[in-house]
């Protein structure tokens, strides 16, 4: 008798289960907590995390949605969702473990995560760092400058974002991988939800599934690049700052060791490359901070990020020259300054902060401590013609985060 009644609740189960499955995947073994009701918002976001394998409920039958997300459990989510194969082959599969899997793919980088512990809650502009340097790593279509910078508007607390965040946060805007709060807002130091973890996954990868682009045929390292006139460094009929520098980095192809007119880079072809800029973009060119128009003259930059104004010139001028793909290097030995350089110099007793680029090692007619720059912002726009003193660097209220940024 027994084992009949076993039979027929087998049969009993397989019965519901081939139901369950006519009615539609989403409802397939559909877990229930009781603080998820299908009213909630995230209800089959979570839901779907949950069935496969992302995330978990609680064993008192809760899911705590609003409970926050730390570095090291949104790491094992991540490794779960993206790398599901890598974080097979472990057989710990704890936050160390993710977060570990995390670094190796640098899915971390730009975010506040070096200064906060494996415990410690992601903001919600370290969650948009997150998702975009997955959508890099992976090799997924990103909207170009001029498309996500749109989207800045719409973003009533920008300024109160990480700056190594904001371009992260405005291409995450684009593509609808994240939107702002009720009132608008973005709410960038606020700790992500554990509701919002499983929501922005899921948006991720749906993304990811239909933006892949094909793989880029490689280009022969060892076949030198063909020598041009270099990039028209000038705004065009209509052009803003970042328009000129799409446009740009659109006409150039990055060549470890050349620079983007395909020469070597040495000092002497970067001086003769800076004196076509200084042509298309003579002193006094409008290039303004701090004015109703500073907008205008904002870019973002892949190595060194976003700006306006001094900041924005000198960034333009580095991806102009050695193209926006070269790697960006920075230090501390001010004896070293190079033609190409760009320097972001602080002084603590006099509030001084400003970038610029290095022209020459030399001014004319000056000892061999001086340096010229050109650089721009203000009132006055481009000029070509500062000039400073090395020992400059040397005097005790430089700020220790004075750097100089090489692409040597």
């Amino acid at each position: 008798m027994k084992n009949i009644m076993k039979i027929r609740l087998v049969a009993l189960g397989l019965l519901l289960a081939m139901t369950v499955a006519s009615i539609g995947p989403m409802l397939a073994a559909t877990p229930s907590f009781s603080d998820v009701p299908t009213s909630h918002w995230a209800y089959q976001q979570i839901n779907r995390c949950v069935r496969d394998g992302i995330v978990s409920g609680y064993s008192d039958g809760t899911f705590k949605p609003g409970n926050p997300v730390s570095y090291g459990a949104f790491s094992t989510m991540l490794a779960r969702a993206f790398y599901a194969s890598e974080l097979a082959g472990y057989t710990d599969q704890g936050t160390a473990t993710g977060e570990a899997i995390m670094n190796k793919h640098g899915i971390l980088s730009g975010t506040s995560r070096s200064s906060a512990s494996i415990g410690a809650s992601l903001p919600r502009e370290d969650m948009a760092q997150v998702m975009y340097n997955i959508l890099v790593d992976k090799g997924v279509k990103i909207p170009t400058d001029t498309e996500y910078l749109q989207s800045m508007g719409s973003i009533s607390d920008f300024q109160s974002i990480n700056n190594n965040c904001r371009r992260a946060v405005m291409v995450c805007y684009t593509t609808g991988l994240l939107g702002g709060q009720s009132d608008g807002s973005f709410g960038p130091k606020n700790p992500m939800n554990r509701a919002q973890g499983c929501v922005v996954i899921n948006r991720l990868r749906d993304y990811m599934g239909n933006t892949t682009e094909p793989p880029v045929d490689p280009v022969d390292p060892s076949e030198p690049p063909e020598v041009t006139d270099g990039p028209l460094f000038k705004m065009l009929d209509g052009e803003n700052a970042q328009q000129m520098m799409d446009r740009i980095n659109a006409s150039t192809t990055y060549r470890e060791g050349y620079l983007t007119n395909g020469k070597p880079i040495t000092e002497e072809n970067i001086k003769e490359l800076l004196a076509k800029f200084e042509q298309t973009m003579p002193e006094g060119s409008p290039w303004y901070g701090g004015t109703s128009d500073e907008r205008k003259y904002y870019y973002s930059s892949k190595g060194f990020g976003y700006g306006g104004g001094c900041n924005s010139f000198a960034y333009a001028i580095s991806d102009a020259l050695f193209d926006e793909q070269a790697p960006v290097t920075k230090h501390q030995n001010f004896d070293q300054l190079r033609v190409g350089d760009v320097v972001w110099m602080k002084n603590t007793k006099t509030n001084y902060n400003h970038v610029f680029v290095v022209i020459s090692p030399t001014a004319q007619g000056r000892g061999p401590t001086y340096y010229t720059v050109c650089d721009a912002g203000g009132t006055l726009g481009v000029s070509w013609s500062g000039n400073g003193d090395r020992e400059t660097f040397k005097l005790p209220e430089v700020a220790s985060d004075t750097w100089i940024y090489s692409r040597y």
